[in-house]
């Protein structure tokens, strides 16, 4: 796979990922043990990541990551308007844009390798879940229904397996932690495999500072640093032209 190629995919399939992880332990309901329901998983982990009127409080979230693949130093930037139902997600190369992706209005584009494409209305459908910061909380807006698949081991972490349907290319699996109520792993098919590790609190919410991307359009994996997350910010309108 050449360098081109490589940039190619990185801009595709990086998305805005605000969310989820494994780190720190926490008290879990025995419940969950017990009686393994969608509500008990989702409930623990949101208990983990902060607790509900703070994930519910975060109108916008702006992240910034670093990464290094085939001696390419790649410079992710997104940003989620929850609020206005607005995103932005660019990849710079040496200061160079390689790879942008806007949704705004109800329309969207998508700009790699010179060349622009606008985004179909099942496509921008598709991306509704990435305009939420923490969208197990907005399961009725987005249309999506959930079910329990039991138990997997991931990465050497018993973890709770829900199945996230919102249609095509928006469905999900979604691997939470039984340790800790974390999230540990997203599988989806655009993007591939994406690992959370390393959370740090951010405002009161945990957050991960490192994400490791596994897909077949990369040669290996992608090992994403995050260098800053904000909320909350006051955005202008030009952020996402």
């Amino acid at each position: 796979m050449n360098k081109s190629s490589v940039i190619l995919a990185i801009g595709l399939l990086a998305a805005p990922l605000a969310t989820q992880a494994s780190s720190p332990k926490v008290e879990v309901s025995s419940l969950i043990e017990t009686r393994n329901s969608v509500k008990e998983v989702i409930d623990a982990y949101i208990k983990a990541t902060g607790g509900e009127a703070k994930m519910k409080a975060v109108r916008n979230v702006e992240m910034k990551m670093q990464a290094e693949i085939q001696g390419m130093n790649l410079d992710m930037y997104s940003v989620v308007d929850q609020e206005n139902q607005k995103l932005l997600n660019v990849t710079e190369m040496n200061g160079s844009v390689v790879s942008k992706t806007v949704v705004k209005d109800g329309a969207g584009k998508v700009i790699a390798m010179g060349q622009e494409q606008v985004l179909t209305e099942d496509q921008i459908t598709s991306m509704k879940s990435q305009m939420y910061g923490f969208r197990e909380l907005y399961l009725d807006e987005l249309g999506a229904t959930v079910t329990y698949d039991g138990t997997e081991e991931i990465e050497g972490e018993q973890a709770h397996k829900l199945s996230f349907d919102a249609g095509g290319d928006a469905n999900t699996t979604e691997y939470y932690s039984v340790a800790t109520g974390l999230k540990l792993q997203t599988v989806s098919p655009v993007a591939g495999t994406v690992s959370y590790q390393d959370y740090k609190e951010v405002d009161g919410l945990m957050m991960p500072t490192k994400l490791v991307i596994t897909n077949a359009m990369l040669p290996m994996p992608l090992e994403a640093i995050v260098t800053s997350i904000v909320f909350n910010q006051d955005l202008d309108d030009s952020v996402f032209n």
